[in-house]
């Protein structure tokens, strides 16, 4: 709940009942801090400071109704209310000047209340039995959902959480639940997602942020769910698909846990596994790196499927010069990469060598 939001309602709610009924209002911390009123209030705190310590209800002293505002059982606030020369109607009003700053407390507490309970089922803090119940409690409107986990680097301005909801959070049964200092999850209806492109979706959101927050993002996502219980599972897949992307996939921004690929399998592999599978592969070479045009020439082979001719073409080289380059690349490595089985290996040992880089870089030493 933002607290300052919630201070200029609640001001805005004293005036009103002020208006109404031509009494003064203010209203103190339990700890005795004057926070807000109708008229100032700070010369009262040390008399609010005593009122909340003792075990009174209600107190009536220098002209004012001392009233306790409890929120779960809990004194939050201390309500004054001015007395007048008729107390018994002017605790009435005070009475109902009190309501309302409960009910105004509950109004706004209530969304981060679905928030929170929905961040601790993506969490898989609730057990399973109980998430029926927990989704009933929030009110969860049953359908169906996709969950966009959102990534971004951590000293992005704070600007961005409020243009993501500004832009995604367009019905009652869509949510914006900050996992961490980097990621966000979008739990989307279906509903909104015309002809259920869900990977089109995905990319009009890295568009969006792009063009209006001026932010670069990853979105991950895995199927559409249509219970509570499904949403841990389809959290941690999307989860995977942002890491395993990430890693293997940089030039992309988006990814779909079931397109994944070899790079999940990839994922999956021990440290030591790809140790023995680089020495096999590459051996003495396993280190050694490549300037960026001939990282280009590679990258472009296998885009054309080893089509020579086509990647010439691109390249704007001549075909005797792309031939050479290949030829090249084969004698330090040992791989003639125009081949179909030796392409695979390659490419298959760029991608473990990438992962145990990922992993050293993870684990400290």
């Amino acid at each position: 709940m933002d607290y300052g939001i919630f201070l200029k309602k609640l001001e805005q709610v004293l005036e009103e009942m002020k208006e109404a009924s031509k009494k003064e209002f203010l209203l103190f911390s339990a700890a005795g801090e004057w926070l807000t009123g109708t008229t100032q209030g700070t010369a009262l705190c040390e008399s609010v400071r005593v009122f909340a310590l003792s075990l009174a209800e209600t107190q009536v002293q220098q002209g004012w109704i001392f009233l306790r505002v409890e929120l779960h059982g809990e004194t939050e606030y201390i309500l004054l209310c001015g007395s007048g020369q008729e107390i018994e109607q002017s605790y009435v009003i005070g009475k109902m000047a009190l309501c309302q700053i409960r009910n105004l407390f509950l109004s706004m507490q209530e969304p981060e209340n679905r928030v929170n309970g929905l961040r601790q089922i993506l969490n898989g803090e609730i057990p399973d039995e109980k998430i029926a119940e927990k989704c009933h409690q929030l009110r969860l409107n049953p359908g169906k959902y996709i969950l966009y986990v959102i990534q971004y680097k951590q000293d992005e301005d704070s600007v961005l959480s409020e243009t993501m909801k500004n832009l995604f959070v367009t019905g009652p049964d869509d949510f914006m639940i900050e996992m961490d200092a980097t990621k966000t999850v979008l739990m989307k209806s279906t509903s909104d997602i015309r002809n259920e492109n869900y990977g089109h979706y995905a990319r009009v959101i890295v568009d969006n942020l792009q063009t209006e927050a001026m932010v670069n993002v990853w979105v991950g996502y895995s199927d559409p769910i249509m219970s509570g219980e499904k949403m841990c599972g389809a959290y941690r897949d999307a989860c995977t698909a942002l890491r395993v992307g990430t890693v293997f996939y940089g030039a992309e921004n988006v990814f779909y846990y079931e397109n994944l690929g070899i790079g999940r399998l990839i994922y999956k592999l021990p440290a030591d596994l790809c140790e023995k599978f680089l020495q096999e592969v590459l051996g003495e070479n396993r280190n050694i790196d490549f300037d960026e045009e001939t990282m280009e020439t590679i990258s472009r082979l296998f885009d054309n499927n080893l089509n020579i001719s086509e990647t010439a073409r691109q390249l704007y080289i001549h075909r005797n010069t792309l031939v050479y380059r290949l030829e090249r690349i084969e004698k330090k490595l040992g791989l003639d990469i125009r081949t179909f089985e030796d392409a695979m290996l390659f490419k298959i040992a760029i991608m473990v060598r990438v992962h145990l880089d990922e992993i050293h870089a993870r684990t400290p030493e």
